[in-house]
This record gives C-alpha cells, structure tokens and sequence, in this order.
C-alpha cells in the first residue's frame, strides 16, 4: 500500500502529511527522488522496517515525523546530511542502536526519541547504560498544558480566517452577481494592492 502510495506522488510536493491513516508495510526507499520535500510527517501508522537511508537525499527536509510507528533497526547515518532538519521524531517504535552524533539530531530534545527503548548516545544516556531518565510529572504536564495553549491559540486563528474568508466571499460574489464589474474590479484591485504590500 505504502509503495503504491509514494509512486504517485508527484516529485515536486513540499509538504506530506498522511499520519494517522493505519497505513501498514516498509516506507519504500522511492521516497528518497521526492527531492523538494521540506516536511514529511507519516506518524501515527502501522509502518515497519526500517528508516530509509534515501531519507537522506532529501536536502530540504526540515520536519521529519515518523512516531508511533513500529520502526525497527538504527537511525540511519544519511540522515546527518538533512541540515535544515529541525523538527524530527521518531518516538514510540522499537529503534535500537546510537543516535548518529555530531548532528542536528543530538541537539534535539530527548522526547523525540523516547518510547524507544534500544536507543541510546547523546540526548540520551550513553551507549551500555540502558536506564533512560524518566521525564519527571511536572515537565509532562506543562508540555500538555503548553500544547493544550497551541492548540487553542491555533484554532482560534483558524476559525478567524475562516470567518473573514466567508464574509469576503459572500461580498465578492454578491458584487459580481450583480454585476456591479466597476466596484467588483476596485475590491480586488485593493486586495492585489494589500498582498503586495505585505
């Protein structure tokens, strides 16, 4: 299904996100030609195998989210070469191994690693020692209350645009069916004139 699924991708896409699809098998390592790819977020799936290498072509990736998956294997050294990386997870599949160091991917927190016991090197403990800290009930609960405050801050900007953007339109398509071309024209003149601007 997965294979299937990224063969008709076009390579120009920008952004993926197909989490939470309960999406199953290996991620094909066709995923590495989707060249322009600056996110890509299959979390929230039933995919397994391993992470592939070919992520690693994708030079303008700069979010990555495979948690929740069941992921085996290493983290893959190619993925050091992702510089713009700066969101990136995998928590919550069974990875093993160290975590590439000297890279972006030791700078991040530790949470986007957690829930996967074999893993280990810098944000985590050392390789040999296999007690991970655990994350202490405050810091978990403000990073809910922290998303809980996104998420809220989030939707209310959602829900003004979708407002403005239906007064917009019923206005535009109130003018233009009247047809009133003159003051139809002016409007959209001020609006080409304000994204200009800004």
């Amino acid at each position: 299904m997965m294979l299937i699924l990224f063969i008709r991708i076009q390579e120009g896409f920008a952004a993926i996100d197909i989490s939470s699809n309960k999406f199953e098998g290996k991620i094909p390592e066709i995923i590495g030609n989707l060249k322009e790819l600056h996110s890509l977020n299959i979390s929230s799936n039933i995919l397994t195998g391993s992470i592939p290498s070919s992520l690693g072509n994708l030079r303008n990736l700069e979010s990555l989210g495979l948690s929740q998956n069941k992921l085996s294997g290493q983290i893959p050294q190619q993925l050091t070469t992702l510089t713009f990386l700066g969101n990136f997870d995998v928590s919550h599949n069974n990875l093993t191994g160290p975590i590439p160091q000297g890279t972006q991917l030791t700078s991040l927190n530790s949470t986007s690693y957690e829930g996967n016991p074999g893993l280990c090197g810098d944000p985590l403990p050392k390789c040999g020692n296999q007690e991970a800290p655990q994350p202490s009930p405050s810091t978990e609960e403000d990073s809910d209350s922290s998303s809980a405050r996104t998420l809220e801050f989030d939707l209310k900007f959602c829900l003004a645009g979708i407002g403005s953007g239906f007064v917009v339109g019923v206005v535009l398509a109130d003018v233009a069916i009247t047809r009133r071309q003159e003051l139809f024209l002016k409007i959209v003149g001020m609006v080409r004139l304000m994204i200009w601007k800004s």
